[in-house]
């Protein structure tokens, strides 16, 4: 018992040898790299300075700059007189279109492009249309959408009929 009373305190543990870091060498490591960029920092500082700043007894150049307007004085321009255009050669959609080379037959005038589709009317040769579209093929053949500027029908009719025509 008297060694239960007298003992109180844990039992010592021993701690075997403990590895050092190298702390004094890094801390000796970093206060070099940190002076040396500063020193860096420093030098590049007084170059620039030193060689933006004149020297004592020169004074800076003030450069001016006086902008005079000159006055605005129109001009004048000859227009382009108005010149006729030049025609599109062969037809062309917004165009126009006369029958001829029928040798005295009459064109017909089709409900779509094509040999075998119907006849909507016949026209004479010399009937002027307005060229609504086209030109699409059909049986070898190129066709035109038109519109009879007499009574208003329209249907497709094969290209070799038709010459190309100035407005009514």
């Amino acid at each position: 018992m008297q060694g239960d009373s007298i003992n109180s305190q844990p039992p010592i543990r021993r701690i075997g040898r403990a590895r050092r870091v190298p702390l004094e060498r890094s801390i000796l490591s970093a206060v070099l790299a940190g002076s040396t960029l500063g020193l860096c920092g420093v030098i590049v500082f007084i170059a620039i300075a030193g060689a933006s700043s004149p020297a004592p007894d020169e004074r800076p150049t003030a450069i001016v700059v006086t902008v005079t307007p000159s006055p605005i004085v129109p001009t004048a321009t000859a227009q382009p007189e108005a010149t006729a255009s030049p025609t599109p050669e062969g037809l062309y959609i917004g165009g126009y279109a006369r029958v001829q080379g029928t040798e005295g037959d009459s064109l017909r005038l089709r409900a779509d492009p094509g040999l075998q589709t119907t006849t909507l009317k016949t026209v004479a040769e010399g009937t002027l249309f307005e060229v609504l579209e086209g030109p699409g093929d059909a049986d070898g053949i190129l066709w035109w959408r038109l519109r009879d500027l007499n009574d208003g029908a329209e249907g497709w009719a094969a290209q070799q009929f038709l010459v190309q025509s100035g407005p009514p």
